[in-house]
């Protein structure tokens, strides 16, 4: 099924309503590996994001679904540290539609960065659907991670 997916600006209204959002979109993360940044995150936590990167909800029919956080390194490069959409609406083109509005929005951005586990196979497959390749590998505390870049012709 597609849906109409919207994008706006999160507010310090949406904090709470954020918070909630990760945490059902990252909770699998967090008990297969006992720790997940994405999940558990405090208000305050949410709050700095919220002041200091473009945070966006996702949503469909006026419900949030899901949110984007990236945070501007103010020389054209940018860092997504998250895109998520809630378990119900996954595999709905919702990623995709993400991807394209990140594109539209930032028209300047000549590379983009993200990590992610290095066993999440389904979140290699779409990141590298989107143009992404694995630059780097890593351990952030007891996870394998991988770092995705992009670089963008503009």
């Amino acid at each position: 099924m597609k849906y109409n997916v919207m994008f706006s600006h999160a507010t310090h209204d949406d904090i709470e309503d954020l918070i909630e959002i990760q945490n059902k979109a990252f909770y699998d993360d967090y008990i297969k590996y006992g720790e997940c940044p994405g999940y558990g995150r405090t208000y305050e936590s949410m709050k700095l994001s919220v002041e200091n990167c473009a945070v966006y909800k996702i949503m469909v029919d006026e419900i949030i679904v899901g949110d984007i956080i990236v945070r501007d390194n103010h020389d054209g490069t940018y860092f997504l540290g998250g895109l998520c959409v809630i378990p119900a609406y996954e595999n709905n083109g919702i990623g995709q539609a993400a991807m394209s509005f990140l594109d539209r929005q930032f028209k300047g951005a000549h590379h983009w960065s993200l990590e992610t586990p290095a066993d999440k196979q389904r979140n290699h497959y779409f990141y590298k659907k989107c143009g992404f390749h694995i630059t780097k590998e890593y351990k952030v505390s007891t996870v394998n991670i991988v770092l995705f870049e992009k670089s963008v012709t503009v």
